[in-house]
């Protein structure tokens, strides 16, 4: 057996034995897999630190970066409730779903927590999202023929509510229905591998650029305003706010004036990134009562706003079928974030933003 294949096996199993035994305990600790017991033969170490590819935070060692990402498609209702797990998520995107309320996937990686609620339906954004970051197992709740039909055609990884069932769902009987069902999403991996499915990459998946990166084809820029407040207005029923909070370095959310809460945790929904992403909007797949949903563009490019420590930076995006979006600014250096979770929101290309950045850097202009 070749050196490659050993190490590979060896991840798979350190995912599954760290993860069947983190169903019944709940903890504000990171949940991450843990490399075998045994001594394993394995290629030659990388020299300097491990981080993991999605927060550029140092991981354990390099095997548990090729655990496979897990992706959750969770429900903004403004009546769906706190959002449980989702402070532990490396990157979320929220998207349009349709009558102006949003939607998040949730992107999984370096911290899993033990459930994840509440879980709503696929969207065909969706099919980006978890293309792009490294073919992730996807959580989620049905979704009209459309939307299935493509994600079906894509050969997405489903680990949907209904094909799986009892193995990772359930209901939550404090909540009313369709906003009260959880995936258990500790189990994922065991789970997943008990259904014939991969849980490992054979190397690293391509992560977001982070300021520590030790890359030296990167520039990084420094066209920036400060900046404490970002406003982003989705809609009337969708209405954002990140807030600067420069004691803990992090961007705390509020919806329609509203603090918003991870129920894991009873803490603030926060972020060390926030990233605004203007992309296209066209129409997509038609929802229940014949409501038109989005097709959005991640793929191409388009108009950036990123708020990180503080400050604003403006510039582009661009985007590719397999790997994250990366960011540029007027100049063409690239715009890094700050290691740490990455929030992402995405607007159609004519939608208004408002922050208070000012007291530019450089005498680039935006």
């Amino acid at each position: 057996m070749s050196r490659k294949s050993i190490l590979w096996i060896a991840v798979l199993c350190s995912l599954v034995i760290a993860f069947a035994g983190l169903a019944g305990c709940r903890s504000k600790d990171p949940v991450v897999v843990t490399p075998p017991a045994k001594d394993v033969e394995m290629t030659e170490e990388p020299e300097g630190s491990i981080y993991w590819p999605l927060t550029g935070l140092e991981a354990e060692n390099p095997q548990v970066t090729l655990g496979r990402t897990l992706s959750v498609k969770i429900d903004n209702h403004p009546q769906s409730g706190s959002k449980v797990g989702i402070n532990s998520a490396d990157v979320v995107f929220e998207t349009l779903a349709e009558g102006g309320i949003t939607r998040f996937n949730a992107v999984y990686q370096s911290d899993v927590p033990e459930q994840v609620m509440p879980v709503r339906s696929a969207r065909d954004s969706d099919l980006h999202v978890v293309s792009q970051f490294g073919d992730s197992l996807f959580f989620y709740s049905g979704g009209n023929a459309n939307v299935l039909g493509k994600l079906r055609d894509a050969g997405v990884t489903s680990m949907a509510h209904g094909t799986i069932g009892s193995d990772l769902y359930g209901r939550y009987s404090g909540r009313s229905a369709p906003h009260n069902l959880f995936v258990e999403l500790a189990k994922a991996y065991e789970v997943a591998t008990s259904k014939g499915f991969d849980v490992a990459t054979a190397e690293s998946i391509a992560g977001l650029e982070f300021s520590n990166s030790k890359s030296n084809e990167l520039t990084p820029s420094s066209a920036y305003r400060t900046a404490t407040e970002a406003h982003v207005p989705f809609s009337p029923l969708s209405d954002t706010r990140w807030t600067w909070d420069s004691e803990n370095k992090l961007w705390l959310r509020a919806a329609g004036g509203v603090t918003q809460y991870d129920g894991a945790s009873d803490e603030q929904i926060s972020a060390d990134n926030v990233v605004v992403m203007w992309a296209r909007h066209s129409e997509g797949s038609r929802a229940g009562g014949g409501t038109v949903t989005y097709d959005i563009d991640l793929v191409g490019g388009g108009n950036v706003a990123i708020f990180s420590d503080g400050k604003r930076f403006d510039g582009t995006w661009e985007g590719s079928a397999d790997a994250p979006p990366v960011f540029k600014d007027a100049e063409g250096n690239s715009i890094l974030l700050t290691p740490g979770r990455t929030w992402i929101s995405v607007v159609p290309l004519d939608q208004e933003i408002d922050s208070d950045a000012a007291d530019a850097a450089s005498t680039t202009d935006y």
